[in-house]
Order: C-alpha cells, then structure tokens, then sequence
C-alpha cells in the first residue's frame, strides 16, 4: 500500500483522487513542456517506467521483510487529515446486582474515554538534471534520470522503514508524537539484560544453549503476552545474528531434539512465524500480533513521482518522490498491547 497498483486504486477512494491529481499533474507538464526542442522531451514510455521502478523498489529488502506484514494491516486515510486519532475506552467496576426479582436498585456506570493520535508524515525527496545531462545520456541510450528516481525512491523507502521502527522524536502534532514499533508508549520492551528484571540471556551467544533459549520462550517472553492477554500467535523478527546462532542444530540439548534451534522456537505455540530482517543487528527482535486490533499502517498517500513543469527548453528537469505515513501502535484502556521489542538494561 506504499506505492500505487491496481488494487489501491480500485478499493481506496483518498488513493483514487491523489492518483488522480498525481494522473493530472504529469498530463499538465507533457502538455506545458516545450516540444519545440523535442530532444529534450522524455518518450512517453517514462511514467510507465517510474512506476514499475516503485514498486521493484519499494519491495525491495530494506526492512521489506516486516514491512510488507505492516502493509497487509494498513488503513488509507486523506492526505488532509494531519494526525489520526484513536479512541480507547475504559473498564467498569466489577459490580452486578444480582437479585431474584430484578426490582432492586442498580447503580448506572460508564467508560471514561481516552485518545491517542499517530501523526501522518509526508517523506520527500527531490532529483534532477539540466537538459543537457538529459540529452547527452539518451543519446547513449540510457535515461539517467530513470536512475536518479530508482535511488531516490530507495531512500524514502528506508527512511519509511526506520520510521515504521522507531518513529520521529522531532515530530509532534497536536500533542501527539511520531512513534515507531521501538518507541510508541504502548509497545511493550522485553529486557534481555542481566540487570533486575531482566531475562539474563545472548540469543546471539554461542555460549547459551538450546535449553536456555527454549527457557526464554517458555518462561519471560511467553509471561509478557499473558500479561497483555494475548493468546493470538505472534510474527516474530529477528537479528541475522540471532538467526545464525539459531541455525545450530538443538541436538546438543538435554535429549534428542532434531533440528535447529530455530526449527524448535518456531514450534512454540506463541509464534506464527519468525522472520530474518537485516534492519536489526545484536540481541534485537521485535514482534506484533499480525492484526491493526494492535498495530497498523496510516497511509496518507502512496508514494509517487511527480514533475515540475519545464517552461523552456534549457529548463532542468526536476521530480519530486513523495509519500505519507503514519504507525499506530494500540493499546487498550488498561495499556495491554501486541507489540513489543527487546532491549538491554543491566
């Protein structure tokens, strides 16, 4: 849902209009541009090439790994709608009246309401070259600026993706702040650390064995989730590090175990899957239930090129890659939540 296809379009009514506007912005500069220096006119082919590139590039494995499980649980929100709001409702008392013949006084209650809001972020970044540059690279037939917008692309796609992990501290709405999966108040942080509280454990460490990684599972990590009230399995992301400890055959556990390590923790009831991203590094994973109950993308727009007019023909060609995102991370009255992530303190 990050770049525009069939599908947005067909079933989103905001992406309808934006790919509209994006439709009519590049109508408007084929028609502006001055065909009097045709060799300097882009083939009409152009847009089409740009757009395959978006989404080449935005599944691309930059973090693509868990993005596209995000994606899956994404809502389309208008551009104009600068944060997005949530609303969570309080618990009542635990008293019922109980009675045989229903006609004793029973006091009224109600929910107390709260509001959480995930700011919509645009993400942007600009390219261009003189005419000249233009023309000297067609005539050797390749289109450099075909070249310029695949990179740039690449770099809002992970800059998204960073965001999507830990948000934005410089960016505040309303009172609302720009939080990503590691650092949204309703994330919860699992501390692997040996300090109090911690669970004590390397999941890196050739050191620690299968039985104690087997322990973790068990013990700290599924007490978290029953804390929350989870009981739904969970898409679990790890380190390459991680992945290669975990790749050593568990047979050196206590007992016969074939397999990996990996292959045993995948068993485990809390895990609907577990995933390599190269976006972590160490002892660090992060996981959510694969549901927008708990997390979910708001996409203000999909990402896209567009271009500035060229008034002369010795005017630069210059674009524009933009998108908007925002991520919520949800928690109930009482602060329970599906998304957490591991940390360090000792």
């Amino acid at each position: 849902m990050r770049y525009f296809d069939h599908e947005l379009i067909t079933n989103s009514r905001p992406h309808q209009a934006w790919w509209g506007e994006v439709s009519g912005i590049r109508n408007h500069w084929y028609e502006a541009d001055p065909v009097a220096n045709a060799q300097t006119v882009l083939p009409p082919d152009f847009w089409f090439d740009l757009d395959e590139q978006t989404v080449r590039i935005m599944r691309d494995d930059g973090g693509e790994e868990f993005m596209s499980d995000l994606m899956g649980l994404a809502r389309p929100v208008n551009i104009g709608k600068m944060v997005s709001i949530a609303r969570t409702s309080s618990d009542m008392s635990d008293k019922v009246v109980r009675s045989v013949s229903g006609q004793v006084p029973v006091p009224t209650d109600k929910v107390e309401y709260g509001f959480d809001g995930a700011p919509i972020t645009i993400f942007a970044k600009g390219y261009g070259r003189s005419w000249r540059e233009v023309m000297k690279f067609q005539s050797e037939g390749y289109d450099a600026l075909a070249d310029d917008n695949e990179a740039a692309l690449d770099k809002i796609d992970r800059n998204m993706v960073d965001y999507a992990l830990d948000g934005d501290e410089t960016i505040n709405i309303e009172g609302f702040g720009a939080y990503g999966i590691r650092t949204a108040p309703n994330s919860k942080a699992i501390n692997l650390g040996a300090g109090a509280g911690g669970a004590n454990i390397d999941l890196t460490a050739p050191a620690t064995t299968p039985d104690a990684i087997d322990a973790f599972f068990i013990g700290p990590f599924g007490a978290m989730l029953d804390a929350n009230l989870i009981s739904a399995p969970v898409n679990l992301y790890i380190s390459p590090e991680i992945a290669r400890n975990w790749d050593r055959a568990y047979s050196g556990a206590a007992g016969l175990k074939p397999g990996s390590i990996m292959d045993h923790v995948a068993k485990n009831r809390r895990i609907k899957k577990i995933v390599v991203t190269h976006k972590l590094s160490g002892n660090e994973f992060f996981g959510f239930v694969p549901s927008s109950r708990f997390i979910r993308p708001l996409i203000g727009m999909a990402v896209n090129t567009t271009p500035r007019v060229r008034l002369n023909p010795t005017d630069d060609h210059q674009f524009l890659c933009m998108g908007a995102m925002g991520i919520q991370v949800r928690g109930d009255g009482n602060g329970r939540s599906g998304v957490f992530y591991s940390e360090v303190v000792n």
